[in-house]
């Protein structure tokens, strides 16, 4: 079922976090229409800027699936 992966540069607090994952929860719960107790959500914090670019590389740059495009170069943080 479905499952969301939060990939983060660390500085979010633990109750933001939460408050993110439930909102995103709900929101698949609400458009797609799948029952909560189906839903997962969990987090990955990186420390660095550095770590943040291999994260970039190897699930956003150039990837047909993310569908939400952003709108940096990692190469300029």
């Amino acid at each position: 079922m479905p499952h969301v992966v939060i990939k983060a540069i660390k500085g979010a607090t633990p109750e933001q976090v939460k408050q993110a994952a439930e909102q995103i929860a709900e929101i698949i719960n609400k458009t797609m229409g799948k029952p909560k107790k189906y839903i997962s959500v969990s987090y990955e914090e990186y420390a660095s800027f550095d770590d943040w670019k291999k994260v970039y590389d190897e699930f956003i740059r150039g990837k047909d699936n993310v569908i939400v495009k952003p709108d940096y170069d990692p190469e300029n943080l």
